[in-house]
C-alpha cells in the first residue's frame, strides 16, 4: 500500500521519527515533488557563542529538508543520506531561517538535491548552500 505523503503526514513523520527537529525548533513549511521548505526558528538551542546559528543546525536543516523532499517526491521513507556538502557563506543572525531543497537528479537508486539556506525575512540573504546525495531503497 502506497502512503499518501501530504504535507501534514510528512511533518508528523519527521517530528515523530527525527526528535532533533523538535529540539532544534524546525518546522516543515512545504513539501512537494519540486521543493521542500523547512523553517529554523529562533531560540537559544540553535545559537553558538557570538549569536549566530551553529553550523550543525544548518547541516541538520539541509538534511531534513531533503528528506521531506524525498518523501513528497518518491515516498521512500527508508532513504538515507550518502553525503552532504555544505558551504557556510555568512553568519545566520536574522532568524528565522529557511532551508529550501530542490531536486537535481532523481534516479532509481540515487537522489541528488541542492539546498539553499536563507533568511526568511528582510532581503532573504543566502546563509549557506549545500548539495546532497541520498540512497533510495
Amino acid at each position: 500500500m502506497r502512503v499518501d505523503w501530504t504535507l501534514e503526514r510528512i511533518a508528523a513523520h519527521i517530528a515523530d521519527g527525527l526528535k532533533l527537529t523538535g529540539l532544534f525548533g524546525f518546522d516543515v513549511m512545504a513539501a512537494g515533488p519540486e521543493r521542500a521548505r523547512l523553517r529554523i526558528n529562533a531560540g537559544p538551542q540553535v545559537l553558538r557563542p557570538g549569536g549566530v546559528v551553529a553550523g550543525p543546525i544548518l547541516f541538520a536543516a539541509a538534511d531534513v529538508a531533503t528528506y521531506a523532499l524525498i518523501l513528497a517526491r518518491t515516498g521512500d521513507a527508508d532513504a538515507v543520506t550518502v553525503d552532504l556538502t555544505i558551504n557556510f557563506l555568512r553568519g545566520g543572525r536574522n532568524l528565522p531561517l529557511v532551508a529550501e531543497a530542490t531536486p537535481l537528479r532523481a534516479g532509481r537508486r540515487l537522489f541528488s538535491a541542492a539546498i539553499a539556506i536563507t533568511e526568511e525575512t528582510g532581503d532573504g540573504r543566502l546563509i549557506a548552500q549545500a548539495t546532497t546525495n541520498w540512497a533510495l531503497s
